[in-house]
């Protein structure tokens, strides 16, 4: 049985506030507050001897805050799943799935991500349509919520190192747009080289089929159940399009992608006016945040 190696980065927080089912990343020195998580991950990946059977994870303070997983529950998935190169324990898809990948749901919240990244893959010599690329729930993952292997892990900071060294780079154009700041929930400081390093898992696994995927149920969310029926349905005509490669369940997609707040209007009003099938749906989706926190 493979080893599991899950570490909860710790900032300035008291050591108390983390699962003590984790193990702790100290970060607590912070000394480089721009690049997030990214600074703790890649000194261990940089300087740790690793296990090549072993998997290994490492989760912000507020995983539990956005997944309602326990380590314990982490853990018992990633020894369920641990014929897998890379296991996923995303928050809630809700919001990206009506995009057709998750570059294109960040460039409507993080303005010019879209450009940035196609730069960036061209510039690395792998170059990528981020306007045809299709991702799913089988393989999107945010936050870095993700444990694997370390084939994989090379396989990531590979890329990811590249994105530091370009933005590391003072005079370097590219660079100087990945340090430009952006928007995220009520902070105006953080830098878009962020949001492309959140979504280097996902681009690697949908273009690589090497590497063995598994994914903890992806819509369990806290709130805005509302948006799960239509977020549900877009993935399952984005899985059926890159299936079958039936162009009309594509022509679906975007139907229902364009229809999302009406749809999600619509299910909002029929909850309020009492519609029982719609109000025992959103109960039933209400209810895996609960099952989850229980796990």
């Amino acid at each position: 049985m493979p080893e599991i190696f899950i570490y909860q980065i710790h900032y300035t927080t008291a050591r108390e506030a983390l699962d003590p089912g984790f193990r702790v990343l100290d970060n607590s020195a912070n000394e480089r507050p721009d690049w997030f998580e990214y600074w703790p991950i890649r000194k261990f990946l940089l300087n740790e001897p690793l296990d090549e059977e072993s998997f290994y994870g490492f989760f912000s303070p507020k995983f539990k805050q956005k997944t309602n997983l326990s380590a314990a529950a982490a853990h018992e998935f990633v020894s369920r799943e641990n014929t897998a190169d890379v296991i996923l324990l995303s928050p809630s898809l809700h919001l990206t799935a009506y995009h057709l990948n998750v570059f294109q749901y960040g460039d409507t919240v993080h303005p010019g991500l879209l450009d940035v990244a196609t730069q960036f893959f061209k510039r690395i010599g792998k170059p990528t349509n981020l306007h045809n690329l299709i991702t799913t729930s089988r393989n999107e993952v945010y936050s870095n919520y993700f444990v694997a292997k370390p084939h994989f892990w090379r396989a990531w900071l590979e890329i990811t190192e590249q994105i530091f060294a370009i933005a590391e780079a003072p005079a370097d154009a590219l660079g100087i747009e990945l340090r430009k700041t952006t928007s995220y929930r009520k902070r105006h400081d953080v830098q878009m080289k962020i949001f492309l390093l959140e979504r280097i898992a996902t681009w690697i696994i949908a273009r690589d089929s090497r590497f063995v995927t598994r994914v903890r149920d992806p819509f369990v969310a806290r709130s805005r159940i509302y948006k799960l029926p239509g977020a549900i349905v877009c993935d399952a005509l984005k899985i059926a399009y890159l299936t079958n490669g039936k162009k009309e369940y594509k022509d679906l997609f975007y139907f229902f992608s364009k229809s999302g707040r009406f749809l999600s209007w619509l299910i909002r009003l029929g909850a309020f006016l009492g519609v029982k099938s719609i109000r025992s749906s959103l109960a039933t989706l209400s209810s895996e945040w609960v099952k989850t926190g229980k796990s």
